[in-house]
């Protein structure tokens, strides 16, 4: 596997895949089609392209491909089922708690100890987050939130299953979506289903924003980008997600929603920048460590 150190290169390519996902939000409250069945279509479009991008169709098994793909399966089924249940700010604010459950999991499975640079900027981040959203949060779901609250959880498998032995980002993205897409089985019985434009328009554009993020998303991972700096890199969904829903939809933001979403812009940029400089002045094998 190629490695740069976890430096820019590597979270950059995060941040844009988080950009494509940010559309999701949106999309999924525009389109009719129930939750299931946005899982399933969408992650279809998603096995296909990746089984082009990898060369090959088969599956393949390892501990960490298959705790990946769990990953990617379960918080794309929750975050779907939650933005239908509660508001976007809820649901992707309650998920982006996952660099405080990233930097335990890497503490206690690789020894890992999370530097001084990357708690701040967890703090930083998580505290950018409920700014964004802390109004927003007293509205919602208490169903959707505990649902969005546990995809906190299988997202941060996601960051972390790419630093497992024999396991590739490309390999459990792809297994995942083979995992969502049996999901298809659902639309027979989804009352919400409808064949008309303006759901085929949105289940395309949903396919195309979760296989352009996770095609940027493996890859930065492949450069072997610290799975706590791509989890912190990876904020700037919970900025941008609810911006578009407010744009298209009408829900609307307050003052601390725009002061969180500068204050997680601002750390993400600085931390992926200071980090970047902290590991190319490592010894070898002590920025991995």
């Amino acid at each position: 596997m190629q490695r740069d150190n976890g430096g820019v290169r590597g979270a950059a390519l995060i941040m844009l895949a988080c950009v494509a996902w940010s559309f999701s939000g949106v999309l999924s409250k525009w389109t009719p089609w129930g939750p299931l069945s946005l899982v399933g279509a969408r992650a279809a479009m998603a096995a296909v392209a990746f089984g082009f991008r990898r060369g090959s169709f088969r599956v393949r098994f390892t501990p960490g491909v298959v705790l990946g793909a769990l990953g990617v399966s379960l918080t794309s089924t929750l975050f779907i089922i939650a933005n239908k249940m509660t508001t976007a700010a809820n649901a992707i604010v309650l998920q982006y708690a996952a660099p405080i459950v990233v930097i335990l999991f890497c503490w206690v499975y690789f020894r890992q100890r999370p530097t001084k640079l990357d708690i701040l900027a967890a703090c930083i981040t998580g505290a950018g987050v409920v700014l964004c959203f802390m109004g927003g949060l007293q509205g919602g779901s208490p169903l959707g939130d505990t649902l969005a609250l546990l995809s906190t959880f299988t997202f941060a498998t996601v960051f972390f299953a790419a630093r497992m032995p024999n396991t590739d980002p490309l390999d459990y993205t792809y297994l995942g979506n083979l995992f969502s897409a049996l999901l298809l089985l659902a639309i027979p019985f989804d009352p919400s289903f409808v064949a008309d434009a303006r759901s085929v328009i949105g289940v395309l554009l949903m396919g195309l924003s979760l296989t352009v993020g996770y095609l940027l998303f493996s890859q930065g991972l492949r450069t072997g980008v610290n799975p706590v700096t791509a989890a912190i890199v990876a904020n700037v969904e919970p900025v941008l997600n609810p911006l578009w829903v407010y744009l298209v939809i009408g829900e609307q933001p307050g003052p601390y929603t725009l002061l969180g979403a500068a204050l997680v812009l601002l750390s993400v940029t600085l931390y992926s920048i200071l980090k970047g400089r902290q590991e190319q002045k490592a010894p070898p094998g002590v920025a991995d460590s």
